[in-house]
């Protein structure tokens, strides 16, 4: 038997949760608390195609968006390396799609809540023990009021997640393990999960890691996702060392940020601004010329 494929790569992970939207469902209600009569009965994917393009292109997330019953969206993601303003991104796309359920003279009290449902295999806290988080528009003083419950981002951290860490019902730490471990468990292990559909997950990973068209595409992602590392690893250094070169010749801060910004444009494939051009600008616009460019290099 062939070593299983894991689920905290993001082909695998979008391959498993959209064959079976049961399965699906019963892991948004885990990570929502849903129990009894609030549980989500069925949800309908809205991207489920995975394009051969996708596998090889880098700087993209291969993320799930759902619909529940109630017209409740979901954005799943699993993301095997840490993106850069990946907060600035999360929030974003969230507010993203929860604006585009309006029509044009549709009333506001129309819009169902948007909620993001992140899997990290990185430290985004690295500062704090605990790995799972939610994240509200709350008020600040009392935290027990709520402007709305319209937008949500749940956000957990595999490299934190061990058994008793967390205080999270069982339904929810059964699914962790799976996702975190599954692929690495013996076959008795893999035995002992309670719950009925993540044992049919499990059935699932099995099918999957037997393909060998399947595998051979996961390796293709897992080298796009390396490349991609390794791309910005060496953009960053080249930007700063290129900036600091600048800075120390020009003595202004703006040098390191027109290193940078040469540097994503060049891996973007965009034609070269002049000196010229960039001398013109403010540092503050330099700095949001450079945000721009570093969220296109996410989505591009």
């Amino acid at each position: 038997m062939k070593k299983l494929l894991s689920p905290k790569l993001d082909l695998v992970f979008k391959m498993l949760f959209t064959r079976d939207t049961e399965v699906l469902a019963d892991l948004i209600n885990a990570v929502l608390g849903r129990t009894g009569e609030r549980r989500i009965c069925s949800v309908d994917i809205r991207n489920p195609q995975i394009l051969p393009e996708d596998i090889v292109r880098k700087f993209i997330i291969l993320d799930i968006l759902a619909t529940d019953e109630s017209g409740h969206v979901y954005d799943i993601e699993m993301q095997a390396r840490k993106y850069l303003s990946y907060p600035e991104r999360a929030l974003y796309y969230l507010c993203k799609i929860y604006t585009e359920q309006l029509g044009s003279g549709e009333a506001y009290g129309n819009l169902k809540p948007a909620i993001g449902i992140h899997f990290l295999d990185y430290k985004l806290f690295p500062k704090l023990n605990d790995a799972c988080f939610l994240f509200e528009l709350r008020d600040i003083r009392h935290p027990e009021l709520r402007l709305t419950d319209n937008l949500a981002l749940h956000i957990f951290e595999f490299p934190k997640i061990r058994k008793g860490q967390d205080t999270v019902p069982e339904s929810l730490a059964e699914w962790l393990r799976f996702l975190n471990h599954a692929h690495k468990e013996d076959e008795t292990m893999r035995t002992n999960y309670v719950n009925p559909l993540i044992c049919r997950a499990v059935d699932m990973l099995y099918n999957i890691s037997a393909d060998e068209e399947t595998r051979i595409l996961a390796e293709m992602r897992e080298k796009a996702l390396k490349d991609e590392a390794s791309m910005l690893d060496s953009a960053r250094t080249e930007g700063w060392e290129t900036g600091r070169i600048e800075g120390k010749m020009e003595g202004k801060l703006e040098g390191e940020v027109i290193g940078q910004i040469r540097m994503a444009r060049r891996l973007l494939g965009y034609l070269p601004v002049s000196e010229e051009e960039l001398a013109r600008k403010s540092l503050g616009e330099l700095e949001a010329d450079l945000r721009k460019l570093e969220s296109e290099m996410k989505w591009h």
